[in-house]
């Protein structure tokens, strides 16, 4: 096990760390398993563990995780309005399969197409080019828009999208307009540097099967790139706006309105999955010692291979594991969970903004408490028991925007400055005071001169069942 870039981690979490992974090695039978964990933005730890030779610079396939890579070439001709989120792909490619389905579909797995081409097992036999893909004769399984259904299908026709919108290959459009510009040099379609070797575990037995390492072809956008859990980081924090800058690449706005939730995961079981425009979302509720979280990624599976990308978009944390065996290391998060440790959050009030402390404590929208809470990543979670909650977090104009949760998602949050610190707060026009209905601030309809008075059971009356019935 070596570990790498020294972390910004009390020395038992690294320790946790170390050892989580190479339990996890040693009880998934990995021949190699590597990892990284980001925090504000950088790579804050790494680490591997296993036989097969590895370290934090080997590359491994990522499988799927290409995908919401070539999502965001796709957004990017979109915030550029060469194309529409809303165009029927066949509008930009007349040949493709499902011409009435939109952009907007084939990001998030509801354009109707089927998961894998037809012939033989791509991913082990290998694909062939745009055309024989066409000529292979893809038939839908549903409509568009009906359902989510996750297909590889989709994402080969986004990238020939890109070529077609770009002039050159779908790789190296995203060597230029996203792996480059975001620091992420060991990542392409082949391998850079020092490559895993990919094998099928047996079950029963101490012995590996190497994996073949074939070519996608027109199929490659769906899953062919290679890349080191350091950069998947880089990727994932750059995603969930945790680094400084990146707008150049895709303004935050969009990286966001890629990881709102758009088609819900139907396997039969509560809803806990969803998908965005390129992205899975993963909502797990608090179990034992671990909190709550949503984070956005994705996972990738090829024969050999197995990765998984996830990022808390509230704390701004994010983890990545590349393992090189076909049947897989589980879920990253069980890293994610052993960042759930006491005083990780901002910090003393020391070393925040006076201004933003002084608005935090307890609110009353009308006589109902609320809790507004500086979060670890500097937003700002206003809640009640059992009522409205929104996680609000900076605009670009200095103010505060519901970025996360119900009921005031997109909407302001501003305080009302009738003296300092703010008496009131305006969210969404609702009127907040630090007791109910302050009658010393502005509140909408006025407050009774009277003020309030002993309802009839604390004055001493008590109200009585008076039998009509004749």
């Amino acid at each position: 096990m070596a570990d790498a870039h020294p972390a910004p981690f009390p020395p038992d979490t690294t320790s946790r760390l170390g050892d989580a992974l190479r339990a996890r090695c040693r009880d998934r039978r990995v021949p190699a398993l590597s990892a990284a964990v980001g925090r504000a933005g950088e790579v804050a730890w790494a680490g591997t563990a296993g036989w097969s030779p590895a370290d934090a610079g080997t590359v491994f396939r990522i499988g799927s995780i290409t995908k919401p890579m070539t999502a965001v070439a796709v957004l990017r001709l979109v915030a550029a309005g060469r194309v529409g989120l809303n165009d029927p792909v066949g509008r930009h490619l007349p040949d493709a399969p499902a011409p009435d389905a939109t952009l907007a579909h084939l990001l998030t797995h509801t354009a109707g197409l089927p998961a894998e081409p037809p012939g033989p097992w791509w991913e082990r036999h290998g694909a062939g080019s745009w055309d024989e893909l066409v000529a292979s004769g893809v038939t839908p399984v549903g409509q568009p828009g009906e359902r989510h259904h996750y297909s590889n299908v989709g994402y080969a026709v986004l990238g020939r999208l890109l070529e077609e919108a770009h002039g050159r290959s779908w790789d190296a459009v995203l060597h230029d307009e996203v792996w480059a510009p975001l620091g992420m040099s060991a990542t392409g379609r082949t391998p850079r540097g020092g490559a895993a070797a990919g094998y099928a575990v047996h079950p029963h037995a101490d012995a590996v099967l190497a994996e073949p390492v074939a070519a996608y072809g027109a199929m490659g956008p769906a899953g062919e790139v290679w890349s080191t859990p350091s950069d998947l980081v880089r990727f994932g924090s750059w995603l969930v706006g945790a680094t400084d800058g990146g707008d150049d690449v895709l303004p935050l706005g969009w990286r966001r309105r890629m990881a709102a939730p758009r088609a819900v995961v139907d396997d039969g079981e509560p809803f806990a999955a969803a998908w965005g425009l390129g992205v899975s979302v993963h909502h797990a509720a608090a179990t034992g010692g671990s909190s709550a979280r949503r984070t956005v990624g994705h996972g990738g599976s090829v024969p050999g291979f197995t990765a998984t990308l996830r990022a808390d978009p509230a704390t701004g944390e994010v983890v990545a594991v590349c393992g090189s065996s076909t049947a897989g290391f589980g879920d990253a998060a069980f890293l994610l969970d052993l960042l759930d440790e006491p005083g990780r959050g901002s910090g003393a009030a020391g070393g925040v903004d006076a201004e933003v402390f002084a608005l935090t404590g307890t609110w009353y929208w009308g006589p109902t408490p609320y809790t507004l809470e500086l979060r670890a990543d500097g937003r700002l979670d206003l809640s009640a028991e059992g009522g409205r909650g929104t996680v609000f977090g900076r605009s670009a104009d200095g103010g505060w925007i519901g970025v996360q949760g119900g009921y005031w998602w997109g909407e302001r949050l501003r305080p009302v400055t009738t003296g300092t610190p703010a008496q009131a707060l305006d969210v969404g026009t609702f009127h907040l005071t630090r007791v109910p209905y302050d009658p010393a601030t502005p509140v909408p309809g006025g407050v009774d001169p009277a003020g309030w008075s002993a309802a009839g059971r604390a004055a001493g009356h008590d109200s009585a069942v008076q039998d009509t019935a004749g």
